[in-house]
């Protein structure tokens, strides 16, 4: 009888803890799921009309967003009629990180007939203090030859912006982080507009989507999780 109490007494603790963690993990998938929510309303009212801008919406390869699963994607072309200026706008939101790593220029744009350019080399572009990785692709059909430049940043739910799909992966693989999955935006200039007048509509492309990228980082799990431990801390 002592020994069936000693034995009742650790199952129940054990029992409590199991319980405490599932309560726990139901409430971190009401918390993510608000979160898609959020991130998705944000992605969702990005305006069509801005500064001058007017987007319309641009077709994705089919096979781009099934392997997506998108949270939230807008595709547009905008239009500067008094600049005379042209660029296309892609954000995509992905619920689970692992959906996005792979996804970006380098494999993307070869998919659909795009050769990544030798005369316009894999580089970064600083917009203010914020580098943006740069490629150039060309493709050719019939006799027409078009050439495009494409700029691309992630962001990822820990507060971090980044160029690298090497951070990606690396969130991918932390349970903590990959639900809360990333975002990828890319502005898209045709070969034929004057590379001077880059950095002014990178700057207004970038505008037009700041609020969908804050929107992803603020998630910010690792910080939060840091509060945490430092106001838990403080009160011992």
């Amino acid at each position: 009888m002592y020994l069936l109490r000693k034995l009742v007494i650790p199952c129940s603790l054990v029992l409590l803890i199991v319980f405490a963690f599932s309560r726990t993990q139901e409430g971190d998938e009401v918390a993510i799921e608000q979160y898609h929510n959020r991130v998705a309303q944000v992605v969702n009212s990005i305006p069509v009309d801005f500064h001058g801008w007017v987007g319309m919406q641009v077709p994705l390869p089919q096979s781009a967003t099934s392997l997506l699963r998108p949270n939230a994607l807008i595709a547009r072309q905008y239009i500067n009629e008094a600049e005379g200026s042209v660029a296309t706008l892609l954000v995509v939101h992905c619920k689970d990180t692992r959906d996005m790593a792979g996804h970006y220029p380098p494999r993307c744009y070869p998919a659909n007939g795009w050769v990544e350019s030798t005369d316009h080399p894999t580089g970064t572009f600083e917009l203010g203090d914020q580098p943006l990785r740069v490629y150039g692709f060309t493709r050719t059909t019939g006799l027409d030859e078009r050439a495009i430049t494409v700029y691309s940043l992630f962001a990822l739910p820990n507060g971090e912006l980044t160029t690298s799909m090497r951070d990606v992966r690396k969130l991918s693989a932390d349970y903590q982080y990959r639900k809360y999955g990333a975002a990828q935006l890319q502005v898209v200039i045709d070969g034929a507009v004057d590379e001077e007048t880059h950095s002014w509509i990178l700057n207004e492309m970038y505008q037009i989507a700041q609020p969908a990228v804050e929107a992803v980082l603020d998630a910010r799990v690792g910080q939060k999780s840091n509060e945490n431990n430092q106001v838990g801390g403080s009160g011992l």
